[in-house]
């Protein structure tokens, strides 16, 4: 399983109104959403050519890569704020946990689908593409319980300072960034797991056509 990591941030969204009112944190809503990622899978006469970046690829001395399963794991974060005089609030953080692209699954076109080999080698990835999903679900809970420690540690002094904004901004940023982190951590063990010497040849002993 090969990922690369693809963060983006929304630009903070202000508004503004003319009451004045003490300067205090408010409830913030927290919403994290994990959408089912799109898997799209391809035959081809070379993987390791298929990959994004085939310089990258490892492989155990005596295997050739007859699968690959591609991902691109990310997350968009969006912040909305209030400004009152001398005062910004954050009011809601919103998290978009998953893939903007496609997962990409490849398969050596030498093994035709229906047969005991591809199938073998399509489970095989399919395993790489659930570790991944799996993270992901575990470490959405994570990540919402995180933000609302990060926004709860403002105080009223950080809130009205001429910096509050940029301040809470980072400190949501800093929490994803730090959860997201722990997720890939996890998924690089687990994917790691199934690539093994020993993991290889009990998966290719189900097969005879290789």
């Amino acid at each position: 399983m090969r990922y690369s990591v693809l963060a983006t941030f929304a630009v903070v969204s202000i508004v503004s109104t003319g009451a004045f009112g003490q300067c205090r944190p408010v409830p913030v809503q927290v919403s994290v959403q994990t959408p089912e990622p799109q898997i799209v899978l391809s035959s081809t006469p070379d993987v390791a050519a298929a990959a994004s970046a085939p310089h990258q690829l490892q492989t155990l001395a005596g295997w050739h890569i007859n699968g690959l399963a591609q991902a691109r794991p990310s997350y968009d974060l969006k912040l909305q704020g209030e400004v009152t005089r001398d005062c910004y609030r954050p009011r809601a953080v919103a998290v978009t946990l998953g893939f903007k692209e496609p997962i990409q699954v490849f398969i050596a076109s030498k093994y035709r689908p229906g047969t005991c080999e591809y199938e073998n080698i399509r489970l095989h990835e399919m395993q790489h593409v659930r570790i991944y999903r799996n993270s992901i679900m575990v470490y959405a809970g994570r990540l919402q319980f995180d933000i609302n420690n990060a926004v709860a540690s403002l105080t009223p002094q950080q809130l009205s300072s001429a910096q509050a904004q940029q301040l809470s901004f980072d400190r949501i940023v800093e929490a994803t960034a730090r959860v997201f982190d722990q997720m890939m951590e996890q998924s690089r063990r687990l994917n790691a797991s199934l690539d093994t010497v020993e993991n290889y040849r009990y998966e290719q002993a189900r097969c005879r056509n290789w």
